[in-house]
């Protein structure tokens, strides 16, 4: 019995951790420029292995931002937020 509610606690506190994440990523009211791919918003610590350029702030709060992967490993990431007009 106890080893059931422990389970179901752990399940509700990820559950309290990713449902943030999902409703931030719903419709993205603005699409990417040519070159650039949407990309969900999130914010990275510096454990990462690539180079951020621009901003990862998404500004039009839809939960999502533009990527392009350019450099010779691609290492390199920049960030505009998805502001051009959906087609």
């Amino acid at each position: 019995m106890r080893k059931g509610i422990t389970i179901a606690l752990v399940v509700l506190v990820l559950l309290a951790a990713i449902a943030p994440i999902a409703s931030a990523q719903g419709k993205p009211i603005g699409s990417c420029r040519d070159g650039f791919e949407l990309h969900p918003a999130m914010d990275h610590d510096d454990q990462h292995e690539h180079h951020h350029i621009g901003t990862e702030t998404d500004q039009n709060g839809d939960g999502w931002i533009c990527v392009k992967h350019v450099g010779v490993d691609e290492n390199n990431h920049v960030h505009i937020d998805n502001q051009a007009a959906l087609k």
